[in-house]
């Protein structure tokens, strides 16, 4: 039986800021439902709450204590504030529309000792935590430079607000382990302790304790609960901490912990990390068909002044396969039901197959350490990989409840009442979908999602309140079932449009532009995603991507090309998000095609007489050539003065209207004429080749070596 690691809160307790209200039943699934479900425009939500004034905002991190009510809002301080040194943390009391004391308070650390005399050791956010049983507040802030703050306030926040705003150990680092690169992966072990896990490089892990009654080094404050990465591992690396590292497209955190079950003594604690495998030196775990997995590593210790955990690490000898074709996975751990992870899975991912989906693995603790059960799918988002699933996060509550949170061309929450056994079903949330949110559990249903978003007046950070029931309730409400949408597309290079077009090597420029058709096609909003592949199948990473609003049912075109590409064919894949009323979308893999031919070329070299030079031109297609040769002019240039302009010795405009090898013949210019007299038709000068296709102009440039024809030049 695990045991409740923060107090039990009432649904009296959690709604007390009078936003929202439940009340809807729901039969909760075995497992996700296969689609989204879609919300109104009245779908029911609660304003949400600007933190702070217009562009004082940057991607916030969101803990809720159950005791009281409160929430904790953090963020890093923008450029324009205070230098962008410091945490924005704004404190939240129960049945409040604003921060205790009116606004956001700034937590900073003067301490030279700890940030050094390095102008760009700045401090930002690192992680913010609730720890059980104490419900003291941690946040911990992580300058450029290795090490990490922290400031600590009893609950209610109270520190935060008066003197040096709760910081620790005056100031120093509590650990050598900076949160820079892996922002989030930070988890309440204890009453005391909180656990860091740098993700980024070599996996490292400490526990150190909160508050701190007095100046300590760093290591008496913290245990290394990962070893270096050092290739020691059962197959080299793949076993090792390093292999199973990389956060990928997750917001929340990769380390969770939880009181170790009976017959384990009191005051053990089970600490969990997991990674996706990526990395430098990537080996394909035994069982995988390649190197796409995710992996997860355990340490289970008693914890004190000292920090006792496992001093071999996360697993003895690096992480343990969690699962084949799976990334991005994201824990959240307090609630009764314990630890769980989220995150994608299918066989897409390995390349075997085409399915992707949201998957939910509950850890199964024992006393000395535990493993993670079978999955449990929450939605498959097979048609919404184009756009990308981004953005995830997962929080319990103090009780068995689950929140899932991701980004898939809309802003999705998942909710299960029992612990990720089951759930409900993915629906939308109100929060712009490119806000990258964080979400917090608060219970019965309800949660608190975090973020940052510019309205038109300048970016800042929101809470938005939600209640799943009834999002979902609004959702079912909705008369007009989504509608079957064709996409159609044409690309437009210059002034050529087409589904197929063909463009020289050296354009740049190209866009494409989608059409939605059907029944509510002319309402339709949500976005476009474009993107431009190599191969025929639409994989891999796009040439070229952009994401595009539609508004009253007219996609926005892409993005222009701006890079000259290589000559080859490339393939157009479109994908519409759907909305409320229409279904999602997207075109099939070359029904597009944009192909690039190489662009008019020259020889290296050319004859001449007294009166012309005489070179050949080579197009694939029908082709209009300028052909300019020139030398420098052999006067200095004075100074403050121009550089003088090259000496132009011949010109020429040429048209081959099939394409093909043709040769061309320039009259010289009475300049050229003296100067190739001077040099007996020999000289080496420069080409430069100026082609106009559709509106464009291409210019590529060489040296040719001139010589004469066979009769003499006359002097």
């Amino acid at each position: 039986m695990r045991r409740t690691r923060i107090g039990t809160t009432s649904l009296s307790t959690t709604l007390q800021r009078a936003w929202l209200a439940g009340g809807l039943t729901l039969a909760f699934a075995g497992g996700g439902l296969a689609g989204v479900a879609a919300l109104p425009a009245s779908a029911a939500a609660a304003t949400p709450i600007a933190l702070d004034a217009p562009d004082n905002g940057t991607p916030p991190l969101v803990a809720y204590s159950p005791t009281d009510g409160y929430t904790y809002v953090a963020w890093s301080a923008p450029e324009n504030q205070n230098g962008g040194n410091g945490v924005d943390l704004c404190v939240l009391p129960p049945n409040t529309t604003g921060c205790e004391g009116g606004s956001p308070v700034l937590l900073t650390d003067t301490n030279t000792g700890a940030l050094g005399t390095n102008s760009s050791n700045t401090v930002g956010l690192g992680g913010l935590v609730v720890l059980p049983g104490s419900h003291e507040v941690v946040v911990l802030g992580t300058p450029v430079l290795t090490g990490t703050l922290a400031w600590a306030s009893p609950p209610g926040g109270a520190a935060f607000l008066t003197g040096d705003g709760g910081l620790q150990d005056g100031g120093n680092f509590i650990s050598p382990v900076s949160l820079f690169y892996t922002r989030n992966n930070a988890v309440a072990i204890s009453s005391t302790d909180v656990g860091i896990f740098d993700s980024y490089d070599h996996s490292y892990s400490f526990f150190s304790d909160s508050p701190f009654a007095g100046p300590q080094t760093p290591s008496t404050l913290a245990t290394d609960v990962c070893p270096t990465d050092t290739g020691s591992g059962p197959a080299g690396n793949a076993n090792n901490c390093g292999q199973f590292v990389d956060q990928g497209d997750t917001q929340g955190p990769v380390i969770a912990a939880e009181p170790a079950p009976p017959p384990a003594a009191a005051g053990t604690e089970i600490v969990v990390g997991a990674g996706a495998n990526v990395s430098s030196n990537e080996v394909t775990p035994t069982g995988c068909i390649n190197d796409a997995a995710t992996g997860y590593g355990v340490d289970v210790g008693t914890t004190g002044a000292a920090g006792t955990l496992n001093s071999q690490g996360l697993q003895p000898n690096g992480f343990g396969l969690l699962a084949c074709a799976a990334e991005d996975p994201t824990l959240a751990s307090g609630g009764t039901d314990g630890i769980g992870v989220l995150e994608e899975e299918g066989s897409a991912i390995s390349g075997a197959g085409s399915d992707w989906q949201m998957a939910y693995r509950p850890f199964v603790a024992t006393a000395t350490g535990g493993s993670f059960g079978a999955p449990v799918e929450l939605s498959d988002i097979t048609g919404e990989v184009l756009g990308g699933v981004d953005a995830l996060d997962v929080s319990d509550d103090s009780s068995t409840g689950v929140y899932a949170f991701w980004e898939d061309g809309k802003a999705v929450l998942d909710y299960s009442p029992n612990g990720g056994a089951s759930w409900a079903g993915p629906v939308v949330s109100p929060i712009p979908y490119t806000a990258h949110g964080v979400i917090a559990g608060t219970g019965g249903g309800n949660a608190e999602i975090a973020y940052d978003d510019n309205p038109g007046t300048g970016t800042q950070v929101f809470l938005q309140p939600v209640n799943y029931q009834e999002l979902a309730a609004a959702a079912s409400k909705s008369t007009s079932p989504p509608t079957t949408v064709t996409v159609t597309t044409s690309q437009t290079s210059g002034t050529t449009t087409g589904a197929n077009i063909s463009i020289p090597a050296g354009t740049v420029g190209e866009t494409d532009q989608a059409i939605l058709t059907g029944a509510h096609a002319s309402t339709a909003s949500g976005t476009v995603s474009y993107g431009l592949y190599v191969n025929s199948s639409c994989t891999g990473s796009a040439v070229a991507s952009s994401s595009e609003v539609v508004t009253a049912g007219k996609p926005a075109a892409s993005a222009p090309i701006t890079m000259a590409l290589s000559p080859g064919t490339y393939y157009w894949r479109v994908a519409y998000s759907g909305d409320a009323a229409n279904d999602a979308v997207a075109s099939s893999c070359g029904s597009e095609v944009l192909t690039v031919t190489p662009a008019a070329t020259t020889g290296g070299t050319g004859t001449s007489t007294s009166t012309s030079i005489t070179l050949t031109i080579t197009c694939t297609g029908p082709c209009t050539v300028t052909v300019t040769i020139t030398i420098p002019t052999a006067s200095a240039a004075r100074k403050g003065k121009k550089k003088p302009k090259p000496l132009t010795l011949a010109k020429g405009t040429f048209t081959l209207p099939k394409g093909g090898t043709r040769k061309v013949t320039l009259h010289l210019t009475k300049t050229g004429r003296k100067i190739f007299a001077a040099r007996h038709g020999r000289l080496t000068a420069s080409l430069l080749l100026s082609q106009k296709i559709d509106g464009h102009t291409i210019l590529s440039t060489k040296t040719i070596k001139i010589a004469p024809a066979k009769h003499k030049h006359k002097k």
